[in-house]
């Protein structure tokens, strides 16, 4: 493969880039925030009562920025001559009727029964419907060749109803090939249920792991109907969450081991332990009720030129947040405009302003780039799941991804990128682009992580995502205008407008690497812990 680019390329770049973006003169730089404030100012303004998905100041925000972008002369009629791309998601979720929730097991014992909210519950992770099957335990429910571990391995699981234990192996190691302590993406809600759903399996039944019930004193909790979030509609199946009790009664009739036995066994050695559970079956109901909401993507696209005119760059931020609050908040009970500044405004008007720049460009030979404000990144990453299954140009053909998620808050000079893991020559490439930008940079291989650009990484494609930590004002009304770093947001525009441009000029397409951790938002933090994403995101 050939590199990236070639010095002499780089230093070119650099200096065009510096000479049109940041140093012209001083009125050019007023300007440039001046258009950054004016786009962020009304974006995580009262008007659009916190961009929720579903709700008319979202709808309002996707005609802003699809104006904006048509104001530059891109291309935004690839949807029936619109730039929004339509797609629902579930709505609120409600639990159906208790004669419509129900779970049966039989064995050579006879039929149990389980009793709703005691033994088990439905998870709105997954679909409802009627399921039943030869049950079969498949351990922690983790399909990972490339770690060399795959409870699924030579094991057909199609039309029957498979048992995992939440989270993964050895949790508590610092060795563990599943990111040491951290929970890497198999522990996930989300990857048990996608990974059920591609094996063909009929349903899915979740257990709580030891650890777990370790922490909560000796409590085997089990999950509310909402607990594990709301799952992908396109890989869903049946899902309940059971009772410890309920499934070491049939581990114990079946292979005469108990759950924690097999935990044991697994974390010891990490050898698989899947297996039918002969005699075995289930039947049951999982009722939710739910109306769905419409929401659309935003999405323009700059034409290629030249020999590279065919391939596609994708450059995105999600223009959504949450609302008035509710479970997306972390002000607990407080009922308030969410105005979603940092997160995302700031990304999506970073997002308009690399296309404001690279709209004028001369290059002759240059990818296509398409830009896209993504919807429902807040509810699960839905509107980037949707358009890599419903890709406008061909997946196949898409050389990458930069994604700029809360990137309104530089302090200290302190910008996170994430993804030089990703492909061949990406850490050189962000390193170089830095020696103009002279950001204090914390540099993160991980691929996968909690915003848009997972979903592309899931495709292997490469990926970037430019962030600048969280704070105290994450997800609370008080994540306003008012506390935006615009100068830094114009640094982090020129920054990123640099390394777009080289992908998108570079005569080879990146290589692409393999990297199963994901990314640590928690260490670019500052004030509070966590990071932020839906409940189907956490183990």
């Amino acid at each position: 493969m050939a590199k990236l680019n070639s010095n002499a390329f780089i230093l070119c770049l650099l200096c065009l880039h510096l000479t049109t973006f940041r140093v012209h003169s001083d009125e050019v730089t007023v300007t440039v925030e001046e258009r950054l404030n004016t786009d962020l100012s009304y974006l995580a303004s009262d008007e659009l009562e916190g961009r929720s998905v579903g709700g008319q100041g979202l709808n309002t925000a996707a005609t802003y920025i699809g104006n904006r972008m048509s104001e530059l002369g891109l291309v935004t009629d690839a949807f029936n001559g619109t730039p929004y791309q339509k797609f629902q998601i579930p709505g609120q979720i409600e639990l159906g009727s208790n004669a419509d929730n129900w779970v049966e097991f039989t064995t050579s014992v006879g039929v149990t029964r389980l009793e709703l909210n005691t033994d088990f519950n439905p998870l709105a992770l997954g679909s409802s419907g009627v399921f039943e099957g030869q049950l079969v335990f498949v351990g922690y429910g983790i399909a990972a060749p490339e770690l060399n571990y795959d409870e699924f391995a030579d094991l057909d699981v199609k039309g029957k109803v498979v048992i995992a234990i939440r989270k993964e192996p050895q949790q508590s190691s610092d060795d563990s090939v599943f990111d040491g302590r951290r929970n890497s993406k198999y522990a996930l809600f989300s990857t048990k249920e996608e990974t059920a759903f591609a094996k063909g399996a009929a349903g899915l039944i979740i257990v709580n792991d030891y650890e777990s019930v370790k922490r909560a004193e000796g409590k085997d909790q089990i999950l509310q109907f909402d607990g594990a979030g709301k799952g992908d509609p396109a890989s869903q199946v049946p899902t309940v969450f059971v009772s410890r009790l309920q499934i070491d009664k049939l581990l114990n009739l079946a292979v005469g081991k108990s759950l924690q036995d097999i935990e044991l066994e697994i974390d010891e050695k990490l050898a698989v332990h899947s297996t039918e559970l002969t005699g075995c079956r289930v039947k049951g109901s999982v009722s939710l009720l739910e109306k769905p909401i419409d929401t659309q993507n935003v999405v323009a696209l700059l034409p290629g030129k030249g020999v590279l005119a065919d391939e596609y760059l994708v450059v995105g931020a999600h223009y959504d947040h949450v609302g008035m609050g509710g479970r997306g908040s972390l002000a607990p009970g407080t009922v308030a405009i969410h105005n979603g500044a940092d997160d995302n405004a700031s990304g999506t008007v970073v997002l308009m302003e690399i296309a404001r720049r690279i709209s004028a460009d001369l290059t002759p030979d240059r990818r296509s780039i398409v830009f896209i404000a993504f919807s429902a990144e807040e509810v699960g990453l839905l509107g980037s799941k949707y358009y890599v299954r419903s890709p406008r140009w061909p997946l196949e053909s898409t050389v990458a991804m930069v994604n700029m998620d809360m990137v309104g808050r530089l302090n200290d000079n302190k910008l996170t990128v994430f993804g030089t893991g990703t492909a061949v020559g990406f850490e050189d490439l962000v390193q170089r682009h830095n020696a103009a930008a002279g950001f204090a940079l914390e540099i993160q291989q991980a691929g996968f992580g909690p915003s848009d650009h997972d979903s592309f990484y899931k495709e292997k494609i490469p990926v970037f995502h430019l962030f600048t930590g969280l704070h105290n004002d994450y997800h609370r009304p008080s994540d306003d205008v008012e506390l935006a770093n615009i100068p830094g947001m114009a640094r982090i525009a020129d920054f990123a407008t640099g390394i777009v441009m080289e992908l998108a000029t570079s005569p080879g397409r990146p290589e692409y690497l393999e990297n199963t951790s994901r990314a640590d938002v928690g260490r670019s933090r500052r004030g509070r812990t966590g990071s932020p994403r839906p409940d189907s995101q956490r183990p």
